[in-house]
């Protein structure tokens, strides 16, 4: 993992601010300066804000709503309390030179400025605008094309972007079974199944998305085995490093944990259902892709969702390479950040919630 910390902090000179906002995909689909956050969004982000701690460097900051409760929390998970964390109301008092959130929008912006950070150090609000442009699902439309380009009898994934409800009806009528997904959600939220017909609760969502976003996303319905994902970090220069497999679980398109294990353990479980050289082809080209995509655009971690799929004649597996793109730090880099190296045994990590939100990592059964 030294390659992925030094990547991560590539620059040790400087005093980098942390921040865990998992309140971003909500902000990036209302996109304003001020937003109330669900209560389970903000109970997330004050149970474990502390979780920056896992990757940033000693003389880095970590901005926590509550700091006796995360030095704690951490305490308990790592047994290390050399790390700083300080409160919204210590911002202004302290030298940042670069901020490193979990994702980057206009009501995070807003929040820093207000509580005295200098806007010299933070992304411009039109930089701000592509950021939510690259996050929005429309962008595996044109992912899609390039990365199944001459291994299409092997992979899977189409996608529409429609503009009226007449359009997505006549996708239903094509597909039968579809997914229906707004272009910006969080956790499943933005997300409805569709088989055959749409109901009158079907269509009021479709007209209320249509009106807010723009457009829907229609996709074929496809026979899911395994997710899994790419992680990966875009540097200033335009490179795009890959970092690591991410082999995870979701229940309803919601996160529920990640595989902690070495690289060549999760390539073992995804070899068994599609050819490894079949992965790096994808691997490649999402690199040279993405460079060009969010060069002058964004630095930083990003992750691209993807699933194992079952053939329609059930003869073997079709890999999706793009689901999702994620333009932010993922659960994925988080599992990175705690994997094992060499013969350790594989281990799952998990948020779990009882009274409070915790991160919790177990041997696997």
């Amino acid at each position: 993992m030294k390659d992925l910390c030094y990547i991560c902090n590539k620059i040790s000179s400087t005093m980098r601010l942390h921040v865990f906002n998992p309140e971003h995909d909500i902000a990036l689909a209302f996109n304003r300066r001020h937003l109330t956050m669900p209560h389970a969004a903000q109970e997330l982000r004050m149970n474990l804000g502390w979780i920056p701690a896992l990757w940033a460097s000693e003389d880095d900051r970590i901005l926590v709503d509550d700091v006796p409760y995360a030095e704690k929390a951490f305490y308990k998970f790592k047994r290390n309390t050399s790390l700083h964390f300080i409160g919204w109301d210590k911002i202004s008092e302290i030298p940042v030179t670069a901020v490193d959130p979990w994702g980057w929008d206009i009501t995070l912006h807003t929040s820093l400025v207000e509580h005295g950070l200098s806007p010299k150090v933070l992304p411009t609000v039109q930089t701000l605008s592509e950021i939510r442009r690259l996050s929005s699902r429309y962008e595996t439309l044109r992912a899609l094309e390039i990365l199944r380009d001459g291994v299409a009898t092997e992979t899977c994934g189409e996608s529409r972007y429609l503009l009226t409800e007449g359009q997505v009806k006549d996708s239903i009528r094509e597909w039968g079974r579809v997914v229906l997904k707004a272009p910006w959600s969080s956790s499943g939220r933005g997300i409805r199944y569709v088989c055959h017909e749409m109901t009158p609760s079907l269509s009021g969502w479709v007209r209320r998305i249509l009106q807010i976003q723009g457009g829907v996303m229609v996709e074929p319905y496809y026979n899911k085995v395994r997710d899994f994902g790419m992680e990966f970090y875009a540097r200033e220069d335009g490179q795009v490093d890959y970092l690591g497999l991410s082999v995870f679980e979701t229940v309803n398109h919601a996160y529920t944990g990640n595989l902690l294990a070495n690289e060549e353990e999760k390539e073992l479980i995804l070899g068994s259902y599609v050819p490894l050289s079949l992965i790096n082809i994808i691997k490649s080209r999402i690199c040279e892709y993405f460079s060009s995509r969010m060069r002058d655009y964004y630095t930083g971690p990003f992750g691209i969702d993807m699933m194992i799929v079952a053939r329609p004649d059930r003869q073997g597996f079709l890999l999706h390479p793009c689901v999702e793109i994620n333009v932010r730090r993922t659960m994925g880099h988080v599992a990175l950040s705690l994997s094992p190296s060499g013969n350790t045994p594989a281990q799952l990590m998990r948020i779990e919630h009882d009274v409070n939100y915790r991160l919790k990592v177990t041997p696997c059964p």
